[in-house]
């Protein structure tokens, strides 16, 4: 059963087309994040749901239930679709208490005093801040304010929550715990939750279902696997991916029922079966799936090293060959390379191939052939 459903979504500001048709079906219970660089929509469209924007035309309903109809003419205000929202800003009351902030809806809705009482215990055991009831926002630092945000959402126990890049503005350790809080605030709520952001680590961490946007356009939607081993495009291909993918220029060929691709400028073959005519491509290769070598070898590329990265239990190696950036990964700690030169090699059956005009895929990767075989 799908929770959230946007048929024929559109926005416009003025002359300006800010989604185009958006069609979106969002399952009931999972976790969801719009994902995309900033202007995708990804923004926009949580605001839609949520009832802050009102579209141009399109449907949508909640729960099964219509809360937009372009054609009806009918809207339900924001207040009225039962909905949890946890903004950038956590949005506190500067002048109430960390109690009221958590129960002020509760109050509103009169709703029992012992329920509110429980409600509230609840959810200050769940964020850890027991004790810190009597304190005022300005009285807490920044993850004690977002976990009253979260606090507020597990109390009003709503069934659908929206996050609008709720942890931005805070530090890395904090980030870390955060996406664990809300990931399991929302499995033990039950709840369907929209999360909004631009961060790919975020995305890969907490989501069921990842929707990637360009330019007010859906580009995938799947699980965090597919979207990083099976992109639909060089967009997703390359937004996915920390560090991010190598791409190459290069050209396929077809030779003794074989199909060859030429990296340009270097020399080097790759044998690879595809059903596709000659001409020109794009290939890519993740960081962490090129071997390193010591020595030259059959279809290796010579390159130097640039930088040294160690991020502690990976380190990340710029290299340069033929005039080409590359990254690769190694999954441990170096603080130094012992030799400037080596050789990169290349797994065909690790690379991507896509079209150079489209950026649509081409070829399946052995990872996604591997998956969905065992499936």
């Amino acid at each position: 059963m799908n929770e959230v459903s946007l048929k024929g979504i559109t926005k416009s500001y003025g002359s300006h087309l800010a989604i185009p048709p958006l069609d979106l079906e969002i399952p009931k219970g999972k976790f969801v994040t719009l994902l995309g660089p900033s202007g995708c929509g990804k923004t926009t469209t949580l605001r839609i749901i949520a009832g802050l924007e009102q579209p141009s035309s399109g449907e949508l309903t909640l729960a099964g239930k219509t809360v937009y109809s372009g054609r009806g003419g009918h809207f339900v205000p924001p207040e009225k679709r039962g909905l949890g929202f946890i903004f950038q800003s956590y949005a506190l009351w500067p002048n109430m208490k960390v109690d009221r902030n958590i129960t002020l809806a509760l109050h509103q809705a009169k709703r029992p005093k012992d329920e509110i009482a429980e409600r509230l215990g609840e959810a200050l055991h769940k964020v850890q801040l027991e004790g810190y009831e009597g304190r005022f926002p300005s009285e807490l630092s920044g993850g004690q304010q977002q976990r009253v945000a979260v606090a507020r959402l597990i109390a009003a126990r709503n069934s659908i929550l929206l996050m609008d890049e709720p942890l931005s503005n805070l530090d890395a350790v904090l980030r870390t715990e955060m996406r664990t809080e809300l990931k399991r605030l929302s499995r033990d709520l039950g709840a369907t939750t929209v999360y909004v952001t631009h961060d790919q680590v975020e995305a890969l961490t907490m989501s069921d279902i990842i929707v990637v946007m360009k330019d007010g356009l859906i580009q995938q939607i799947g699980s965090p696997y597919e979207i990083y081993h099976e992109p639909a495009n060089l967009f997703v291909a390359e937004f996915i991916g920390d560090p991010r993918i190598n791409v190459f220029d290069g050209n396929l060929e077809q030779r003794d029922g074989k199909s060859i691709i030429r990296i340009h400028e270097t020399g080097i073959v790759l044998k690879h079966q595809v059903a596709r005519a000659e001409g020109p491509i794009k290939f890519a290769i993740r960081p962490e799936r090129l071997n390193l070598l010591d020595a030259p070898a059959v279809n290796a590329l010579p390159a130097e090293v640039d930088v040294v990265q160690p991020t502690g239990s990976q380190t990340i190696l710029s290299l340069s060959a033929h005039g080409m950036p590359i990254t690769a990964l190694i999954p441990r700690f170096v603080e130094s390379w012992p030799n400037r030169k080596i050789w990169l090699e290349f797994d065909p059956e690790n690379i991507m191939m896509f079209d150079p005009h489209t950026g649509k895929i081409i070829n399946t990767p052995v990872d996604a052939k591997m998956r969905s075989n065992a499936a």
